[in-house]
């Protein structure tokens, strides 16, 4: 089976245009409302059925297959997710321990703007923004911290490919970086979300790459 994990922010709204264009038996997991700040506490309580399975995950996502235990993830496919503890990733911690003391009024409006703009950005339609659903102020808070934190093994799962989309706001780094991390690197039409701005592009990707 194919497990689709969602991002940050999105949840699993974001994979609305990927999946009917997917072949294989797929399954979209909603991240778990968890206050744990380990990426690897994160991971343990996702309803992952038994067994191995290949995985395409975003963002937020991708750092949570890297986290399962050795044996669960049979091949790994990653859209825009962090290859290493860069300085985005501390940031992302820092903003986690601050986050708790922002009044809640102001966090949600905040947020839903900064989400909604983002989603726009990748093309999301008044449908999928519809279907979105931000997690509570504690869980996204903690979701940073964990990045922060980065509990992560020094090498990615056996054949892991990371992708990104040329146009990704949030991407710094290159090809030859990503290759020495361990990882496969592959440009992508699109932003950060280029499942969701270019859902035929990655699907063939997918299906090319062992669908």
């Amino acid at each position: 089976m194919l497990i689709l994990l969602p991002g940050i922010q999105a949840g699993p709204a974001e994979f609305a245009r990927l999946t009917p264009l997917l072949r294989r038996d797929h399954l979209v997991l909603p991240l778990p409302d968890s206050t744990a700040d380990r990426l690897p506490d994160i991971a343990a309580l996702l309803p992952l059925p038994p067994g191995q399975h290949d995985v395409v995950a975003a963002s937020f996502g991708g750092l949570l297959a890297g986290a399962l235990p050795p044996g669960r993830v049979r091949r790994l496919w990653t859209i825009g997710t962090l290859p290493a503890r860069t300085a985005a990733a501390r940031r992302s911690g820092r903003v986690g321990r601050v986050l708790p003391l922002v009044p809640d009024a102001v966090f949600r409006r905040w947020y839903w703007d900064r989400v909604r703009g983002s989603l726009r950005e990748d093309s999301a339609s008044d449908d999928v923004l519809a279907q979105v659903r931000l997690p509570r102020r504690d869980v996204l808070a903690a979701r940073l911290r964990a990045i922060g934190r980065w509990d992560l093994p020094d090498r990615p799962p056996a054949g892991s490919t990371w992708a990104w989309g040329v146009t990704d706001p949030f991407v710094t780094w290159e090809k030859g970086q990503v290759a020495a991390m361990g990882h496969d690197p592959l440009l992508l039409p699109g932003g950060h979300r280029p499942h969701l701005s270019h859902p035929s592009e990655v699907a063939t990707w997918v299906k090319g790459d062992g669908e």
